[in-house]
C-alpha cells in the first residue's frame, strides 16, 4: 500500500527557553518526519519558530497531537498549516530568482525608515525573505548617545523593475531620512568583499598623509606642488600618485 505523505507547517511563539526547539524536533524524529524547511527568531526572549515538515498521513494526527501537548506544557503557542503539493513545488521554484541585501545603517532604526524601504521594494516587485539586526542591542537613550549605531540587513528576492531607480531612490532616501542605505546583489562577490577604504584623511585629521609623508623624506614642497595640481584638476588623479609616490622612495 502506497502510503500518503503530508505537508505540514507548525508555527511556534511565545517565551523563548532552552530546550524547546530540542522538544519539538524530537516529536518529528520519533516518528520519522522530514523537515523541508526551518527557521527561528528571538525578539526579547519572545520566540517566533517556523517548521515545514512532511509525514505520513497516518502518522500526522500522532505528530499534531503530541506537538500540542508540549506546547500547551511549555506555555507557548503552536498553529498547523497544510500546504498543497503545488504551493510547495512553487515555492520551491522560487529559490532560482534572484537575491539582494538591503543594508541600513544609522544612529537608530526609525519606523519611517523601514516603512519607506519596504515600500520601495514591494513597488519594484521585491519580497522580504528575512529582516536581521546586525547591529547591538540599542539602549533607550541611543537617540541622544552620538556615539550609539544601529544596522538592519533585509534579505530580499525577486527582479526589480527598473534597478536603477530603486538604487536613486535609495540614495534619496538616505539624503532625506540620514541614514547609509546599501543595495547589493547577494552573490559569492558581495559575500567575499569585506574591506572598506575611505580616501578622508583632509577631512579628519585636517591634512593630506601623503604631503606628511613627503615631508619626513625631505620631498615636502615637491610633493605638496603635485597634490595642489591634482586638486585643482591640472594633472590626472593617477598620473600625480604616480609621481608623488616616486618621490617617496627609499622612506621607512
Amino acid at each position: 500500500m502506497l502510503e500518503t505523505k503530508e505537508i505540514i507547517l507548525a508555527s511556534i511563539s511565545g517565551p523563548d527557553r532552552p530546550g524547546l526547539t530540542s522538544k519539538m524536533t524530537s516529536i518529528l524524529a520519533r516518528y520519522g518526519a522530514t523537515i523541508l524547511d526551518i527557521g527561528q527568531a528571538d525578539i526579547h526572549n519572545t520566540l517566533s519558530l517556523g517548521i515545514l515538515f512532511s509525514s505520513d498521513q497516518q502518522v500526522s494526527g500522532f505528530i499534531l497531537k503530541e506537538m500540542l501537548f508540549s506546547a500547551s506544557s511549555l506555555g507557548i503557542n503552536v498553529r498547523f498549516d497544510t500546504i498543497s503539493e503545488k504551493e510547495y513545488s512553487d515555492w520551491v521554484g522560487m529559490q532560482g530568482k534572484n537575491r539582494y541585501i538591503i543594508t541600513m545603517l544609522g544612529r537608530d532604526i526609525s519606523a519611517d525608515l523601514l516603512a519607506n524601504v519596504s515600500g520601495a521594494l514591494s513597488d519594484q516587485g521585491l519580497n522580504i525573505d528575512s529582516i536581521t539586526r546586525l547591529s547591538g542591542r540599542i539602549p533607550l537613550d541611543g537617540v541622544e548617545n552620538s556615539t550609539a549605531k544601529a544596522s538592519v540587513e533585509m534579505s530580499v528576492r525577486g527582479t526589480p523593475k527598473d534597478k536603477a531607480a530603486l538604487q536613486s531612490l535609495f540614495l534619496q532616501m538616505s539624503s532625506n531620512l540620514g541614514y547609509d542605505i546599501s543595495f547589493q546583489e547577494d552573490n559569492v562577490f558581495r559575500r567575499n568583499r569585506r574591506l572598506v577604504c575611505f580616501d578622508m584623511d583632509s577631512t579628519l585629521i585636517k591634512t593630506e598623509v601623503i604631503d606628511e609623508l613627503a615631508m619626513r623624506a625631505g620631498v615636502g614642497d615637491e610633493v605638496k606642488a603635485i597634490t595642489e595640481s591634482a586638486m585643482r584638476g591640472e594633472i590626472d588623479f593617477c598620473e600625480s600618485f604616480r609621481r608623488r609616490v616616486s618621490l617617496l622612495k627609499g622612506l621607512d
